[in-house]
């Protein structure tokens, strides 16, 4: 059975109104919270909000991206200003791997949030997975009671998937960018990208003309134009931003955690290995070399190619391997969910099994944007049969 809720309009705007209140009571939840943290952190961060809210407003590109956020906040009842509190504070912990196979790119990642001194808690929504319709175009996303959905987390089209990690960095002198933006506003904007606009020195140059990030995440896109499935990793870190893209070669991969890349040259606005939570630092870097592990371990298999009537045996059994084998690496109490994505010349395919009860085999969903199988939607709060 799917959890996916189609939300309701016939618009992209009158959709987002829909999920706006079905989640409406949780927002309003989070914006109480927000309103009364009195830290200097807090308020810069609301401060900053509202002032990239002045900064975009305007902006041509970021046009859709407001009145979709407007109608979210009109269905949960609250102010603008106050849902880019929200867009402003939410960054949660995650870890990804793409790896290049036979005939096309799978995208791992596991939706995360730490529970730290303040416990914070997990809040991957229920429903967990939203789906979007804007025209002939099907967006879906994994969604949390605080978040626009579509901005940050994991979210997928035909021939796309964006999944993007939090980073660990400065946050000194973010009051004084005078034209600040927000990651989560550009991974919405990479999203509703089409395939062959997502380029990664587009969305340099769009973040260029927008503003100056004032925090970041690494943004991991997986996209077909033409017959290329292209793999990259974008490390967005304020005012610096490095590129790296996957190798073209059967078991190529890349990976991350919620850390600038070791691998790169010193960026300016990482934070000290001392200033993340005691024992943050050697925990990614085991998480790294973890990765790094299975990759070489499983890079037999990555010379085979998908077959169209293969996929839901090979979603099951990466899942299977991830949450029976691997479990220990990966698995713990801080996991909401795991998505598998595939992008390959047979179509794009993304399955997601929670972190709950239910045995190692059920999955939430294995949806295909181009087969004929059927998959269960949640439409108004009604199970309905609709062709992925």
């Amino acid at each position: 059975m799917s959890k996916i809720y189609q939300a309701v309009g016939n618009t992209l705007v009158e959709q987002y109104r829909d999920v706006g209140a079905l989640f409406g009571e949780s927002i309003r939840l989070s914006v109480a919270k927000i309103a009364k943290k009195r830290s200097k952190l807090a308020l810069l961060r609301k401060e900053v909000a509202e002032k990239t809210l002045k900064n975009l407003e305007t902006k041509r590109e970021c046009r859709e991206f407001f009145k979709c956020l407007t109608a979210w906040s009109e269905g949960a009842h609250i102010k603008v200003k106050q849902a880019m509190w929200l867009m402003a504070d939410n960054l949660s912990g995650c870890q990804t791997m793409m790896v290049r196979y036979g005939s096309g790119v799978a995208l791992l990642h596991t939706e995360e949030e730490f529970i730290d001194a303040n416990h914070t808690e997990i809040h991957l929504a229920n429903p967990h997975t939203i789906a979007f319709k804007d025209g002939e175009t099907e967006l879906k996303t994994l969604a949390y009671y605080d978040l626009l959905p579509g901005a940050g987390l994991y979210g997928w089209k035909r021939d796309l998937i964006v999944a993007v990690d939090s980073l660990f960095l400065r946050e000194d002198g973010i009051e004084k960018v005078k034209s600040p933006l927000l990651i989560n506003i550009v991974s919405w904007l990479i999203w509703r990208m089409k395939p062959s606009e997502a380029e990664p020195d587009k969305i340099i140059q769009l973040i260029n003309t927008l503003g100056v990030l004032v925090d970041g995440y690494a943004i991991n896109v997986v996209r077909k134009v033409g017959d290329k499935v292209e793999g990259y990793k974008l490390t967005l870190a304020r005012s610096e931003h490095k590129i790296k893209y996957l190798g073209d070669t059967d078991g190529s991969y890349l990976r991350q955690v919620n850390i600038l890349d070791p691998q790169y040259p010193k960026m300016k606005w990482a934070l000290p290995p001392k200033n993340i939570w005691r024992g943050g630092w050697k925990f990614f870097l085991a998480r790294l070399k973890t990765m790094d592990r299975h990759a070489k371990q499983y890079a037999r298999f990555t010379n085979l190619s998908l077959d169209k009537g293969n996929i839901i045996v090979v979603h099951q059994a990466i899942q299977k391997m991830i949450f029976g084998d691997l479990r220990g690496s990966y698995i713990n109490a801080d996991l909401g969910a795991v998505c598998i994505g595939l992008v390959d010349q047979t179509g794009t395919s993304v399955s997601c099994k929670l972190n709950d009860d239910q045995d190692m085999s059920v999955l939430e969903y294995i949806d295909q944007l181009q087969s004929s199988i059927i998959s269960l939607y949640c439409r108004g709060g009604e199970m309905v049969d609709a062709h992925a």
